[in-house]
């Protein structure tokens, strides 16, 4: 009886009925599960298509994804409290896709960012859901959790020895090592300088004509600028830069003739809003200035006083 009230309010969002004069018990939050595997349960369908188009459409396999979420909350309800909130994320999700896999799909997390539900039940296209609410702990399901539709099934692929770690955030195609850089001198405002700086990967032309670079130029950013399709810039950069040795953050390391750069005595700092920019506090700012990925592979810019 427990367990079937819990799937009655995580499924209608309502609260279960405690009997008169009965102490509702206050769940235990059950020990971490650990983050599954990435392709760690074969696919009997058979394996996804890299080149599969994904757009938003009309889900077809909404409710069986709900499904799974009941029948994992009358399955184990000490992963959620009282009001339906998921007590553990990791078992959530490992659960939901086992109970997808047991109504015979196959499930996966999304290689990327480990926290997408990858859903299909023939090979003929797939679907990506979110079916955990980040901000507030909750389970979220329905249209809500509808991401997109992918034909043909877009998972899983083979992993790419080359590519990202799980989880990176960083998508197809994976962009080679940074092999070279720009360092320029970017704005001049009174004593203060500017340096700004660009990784750069190739020679690849057919890395680069894949993120939309049609010029047939050989070297490439690692994302282009502005570009729409390719909202993962930022994790791409990180994966392939790295972060700086002194501020911790993604970007290069930045020195001036060797010396990390500290502030006004050392006349220069890191950009406060941006790891890939440098200020030079002129005058007696002169100097070799030079920024180096993680792989150490570096570019530089001289400054006069």
């Amino acid at each position: 009886m427990i367990a079937a009230a819990l799937v009655l309010m995580v499924g209608c969002g309502g609260k279960s009925p405690s009997a008169p004069g009965t102490p509702t018990p206050t769940p235990t939050k059950p020990g971490p599960t650990p983050t599954p595997e990435v392709g760690s349960v074969p696919c009997d369908i058979g394996p996804g298509d890299p080149t599969a188009a994904c757009k938003v459409v009309t889900s077809r396999l909404r409710g069986d994804v709900s499904a799974a979420i009941d029948a994992l909350a009358a399955r184990k309800p000490d992963l959620f409290d009282s009001t339906g909130r998921v007590l553990d994320k990791d078992g959530y999700l490992h659960g939901v896709m086992e109970e997808l896999r047991a109504a015979g799909f196959c499930a996966d997390l999304d290689f990327n960012k480990l926290s997408t539900i990858q859903v299909k039940r023939d090979g003929s296209f797939s679907e990506d859901f979110d079916i955990y609410e980040e901000e507030t702990g909750s389970i979220r399901r329905g249209n809500a959790s509808y991401l997109r539709t992918c034909k043909p099934a877009s998972f899983p692929l083979a992993v790419d020895p080359n590519g990202p770690p799980p989880g990176s955030g960083c998508g197809r195609p994976y962009p080679p090592p940074v092999t070279r850089w720009v360092v320029k001198i970017h704005v001049r405002i009174g004593g203060v300088w500017t340096l700004d700086s660009s990784p750069l990967v190739g020679p690849d032309v057919n890395y680069c004509r894949s993120i939309d670079y049609t010029d047939g130029r050989i070297f490439c950013r690692i994302r282009p600028e502005g570009n729409p399709r390719f909202t993962d810039g930022p994790a791409c950069e990180e994966w392939r830069v790295g972060r700086a040795d002194d501020t911790g953050r993604p970007g290069p390391t930045w020195t001036r003739d060797g010396a990390l750069c500290t502030g006004v005595g050392s006349h220069c700092e890191n950009h406060p809003d941006n790891q890939y920019q440098l200020l030079v506090y002129q005058p007696n700012g002169g100097g070799t200035y030079v920024a180096c990925a993680d792989n150490g592979v570096c570019g530089e810019e001289v400054v006069p006083d």
